[in-house]
């Protein structure tokens, strides 16, 4: 990978962190996962439709979830290639 696609995922890295460490974001993520879980443990025996759609509603969140963290760690990897290439 070249300098300049590294420090481009190192940038992406940092960002998709500051998103995780935002307050804001943090909170939509912990209200949406008690909003889904109260709403599937209150869903009648015979709403097997409502709780698909909130499985499908928390699997989305927990996926963008994963793609951040991802991002993050993809940007920590680029940044020690950046560093291993600045020491040569």
């Amino acid at each position: 990978m070249n300098e300049g696609k590294l420090r481009e995922e190192t940038d992406r890295g940092a960002k998709s962190a500051a998103l995780l460490r935002n307050e804001l974001l943090v909170e939509a993520f912990e209200t949406l996962e008690t909003e889904y879980t109260d709403a599937w443990k209150s869903s009648a025996p015979q709403s097997a439709d409502a709780r698909e759609r909130i499985y499908m509603l928390a699997t989305a969140l927990q996926a963008l979830r994963q793609h951040l963290i991802s991002v993050v760690e993809t940007g920590r990897l680029a940044e020690r290639q950046l560093n291993d290439l600045n020491k040569q």
